[in-house]
């Protein structure tokens, strides 16, 4: 039995999806007894390219382009394949075994606009991820929903995909946990920031769904005399947009902004933070949300299902920008609240492991594989 899974989002440039491939993968050969092949990108990790317990093929065609959607048998030979896992919400066109999609959300079929803002490709993007998407949830054999948020909006519109959905939550990493030596971590990070003063973190690209220029006018709105900084970790630069907003009300001194962090600065400037706000529109899941709970560091959210799925109680909850600039002043002057909120994220954190999550995923090719669908090899 062969599993063949599209690992082409792990490489050079770290995001979400990779970062997802990345966990399962290492855990998977010993809950897999078959065989696995991938299909990696020319620029993937060394480990992916060098490790002995799993075939690989170079496939040089981006991930979202043309190639996946219309022709991707002819990408990489899946003439061995039994079960083929594509992890990034499409499903291509032909490919003559079973099939396991991923899908994060349904952001491109419902609102386009917030994933990548209103630009002239945005029509042809739109009509690109509505047949990969569509495809995956009417054709997939199983389709992996990443929370109960993603599922009930699948089933919502999409109900005949219910029998072959299942939801697998994402874990965290054994690395995000509370530091061992905060005052190191704080001196650590004020030499990468420039400042020792609190401050807030958001971590993600400036995409229009993570709503991040609500933030930095919740954040303007709070008193100066606090002496609160707002860090903006950005793995990608999208322009000048958020600066140019903070300088037009005059928070461009107490506003950091950050890119190409290595994973333990990254990590320490969330373990450092007052609180984590994430106040995102729109979201699958939200890892920093997690990964910062895990970290013990407070968390302010947004009013949305998935946050409420995830945090369970754990963050601080803002519906609207003024909500939020009384929950960052109430975090911020109280002691009590962020030891409450920092327990009671640890806590549930907790709940979520990448060992379970790769037990899932295993389980769910052994499903597919055993559905008409799959090829029998001698």
């Amino acid at each position: 039995m062969k599993l063949t899974l599209d690992a082409r989002y792990l490489r050079e440039r770290p995001s979400g999806i990779g970062a997802y491939v990345a966990a399962v993968l290492r855990r998977l050969p010993p809950r897999w007894p078959g065989a696995l092949s991938l299909w990696r990108h020319p620029q993937a990790p060394s480990w992916v390219t060098d490790d002995p317990r799993w075939s690989s093929a170079v496939v040089r065609a981006p991930a979202n382009g043309p190639g996946t959607l219309c022709w991707p048998s002819a990408l990489a030979p899946l003439d061995d394949t039994d079960v083929f896992h594509a992890p990034f919400n499409i499903l291509g066109r032909g490919i003559g075994c079973a099939t396991v999609v991923t899908v994060h959300d349904l952001m491109w079929l419902h609102s386009p606009a917030l994933c990548e803002g209103l630009k002239l490709s945005t029509p042809f993007q739109w009509a690109f991820y509505r047949d990969g998407i569509v495809r995956a949830l009417d054709e997939a054999t199983r389709v992996v929903a990443i929370s109960q948020a993603t599922a009930d909006d699948i089933v919502k519109h999409f109900p005949k995909c219910g029998p072959r959905l299942r939801v697998i939550t994402h874990g965290v990493e054994s690395v995000w946990a509370p530091p061992a030596d905060p005052a190191g971590v704080h001196a650590r990070v004020a030499g990468i920031v420039g400042f020792s003063a609190p401050y807030f973190v958001m971590v993600g690209q400036n995409a229009p769904y993570k709503n991040q220029a609500a933030v930095v006018r919740a954040f303007a709105a709070l008193p100066r005399r606090l002496g609160l900084r707002l860090v903006l970790l950005q793995r990608l630069q999208t322009g000048g947009a958020l600066p140019k907003l903070a300088k037009s009300l005059g928070i461009e001194d107490r506003v950091v902004w950050q890119s190409a962090l290595s994973d333990d600065d990254t990590r320490s400037l969330v373990q450092s933070a007052l609180a984590l706000v994430q106040f995102s529109r729109a979201e699958g899941f939200g890892m920093p949300v997690i990964e910062a709970m895990a970290a013990g560091t407070p968390v302010i959210v947004s009013a949305i299902a998935v946050f409420a799925e995830i945090t369970a109680g754990a963050a601080l909850v803002a519906a609207d920008e003024a909500a939020l600039t009384r929950a960052m002043a109430e975090l911020a002057g109280s002691p009590r609240l962020a030891d409450e909120l920092s327990a009671r994220g640890l806590a549930r954190a907790a709940d979520f492991s990448w060992e379970r999550s790769a037990d899932l995923h295993a389980e769910v090719y052994a499903e597919a594989a055993s559905s008409p669908r799959a090829r029998r090899h001698a």
